[in-house]
């Protein structure tokens, strides 16, 4: 199997760019704290930005998870099917999330460079649910890692 095919399978994908919403909105959201606290318009600016694609690149992310789970269900045994299984309810908990994080960072953008006395107030919320975004993310992330990883389960999924 060269990379191409690699490429090619779905499963593959979602693993390959799983770790963009989960390193990249924490990236970000640093980023994005700098600017609140060094008052720095272009880092806000630059933050704003940075959250609105790595949480929107967590549409792509689900459709390849969702693309690679059936076959990924018929090659895994019953404990790792339940994981596999709470992995993609908790996706579906807490993808919408990243969902509306990344249209209000993009809104953010436009009304912070309309009005740019109301920027601070719109990155601290931003800020705010980038934060629980990221929890969310760990949590679906945590679970995804224990599917092919029995080493690290230290417990049945819930």
């Amino acid at each position: 199997m060269d990379w191409i095919d690699l490429i090619a399978d779905p499963a593959y994908r979602h693993v390959l760019l799983n770790h963009v919403p989960v390193i990249g909105l924490i990236i970000a959201w640093f980023i994005l704290l700098a600017g609140l606290v060094l008052r720095q318009t272009v880092l806000l600016f630059t933050g704003l930005t940075l959250i609105a694609i790595t949480a929107g690149m967590s549409v792509p992310v689900a459709n390849y998870g969702d693309a690679a789970y059936p076959a990924i269900y018929d090659i895994l045994n019953g404990r790792s099917r339940d994981w596999l299984d709470y992995h993609a309810e908790l996706a579906d908990t807490w993808l919408p999330l990243l969902y509306v994080n990344s249209a209000l960072a993009l809104m953010a953008i436009v009304v912070g460079w309309i009005r740019s006395q109301w920027l601070p107030w719109i990155c601290l919320v931003i800020a705010l649910i980038t934060a629980i975004a990221i929890g969310g993310v760990s949590i679906v992330a945590s679970a995804g890692g224990k599917i092919q990883h029995p080493e690290f389960r230290i417990s049945e999924p819930p």
